[in-house]
């Protein structure tokens, strides 16, 4: 497994992608800031929460915050000589 940082492109593992009230579409996202951890909550009632490495990735001109890493995947570089 590669490890996402700062200025990687990523993009998403399945599309669409929901998560935290919105559906994720978008192709190619770099990542802006991460990764770092945030408490993410499932369930209000009882209150259920947990913690997860995230980022923030900008893709199609829109910042998404506290992307779990689990929904991305890095891409890689061609190999020199590669077409």
């Amino acid at each position: 497994m590669t490890r996402i940082k700062k200025n990687d492109l990523v993009r998403l593992k399945m599309k669409p992608t929901y998560y935290d009230g919105q559906e994720l579409l978008w192709s190619l996202g770099i990542v802006l800031k991460g990764p770092y951890e945030e408490n993410i909550q499932v369930m209000t009632s009882p209150r259920v929460t947990f913690l997860s490495l995230v980022c923030d990735v900008m893709a199609e001109g829109n910042v998404y915050s506290a992307i779990p890493l689990d929904v991305l995947v890095r891409e890689q570089k061609p190999l020199d000589g590669a077409s």
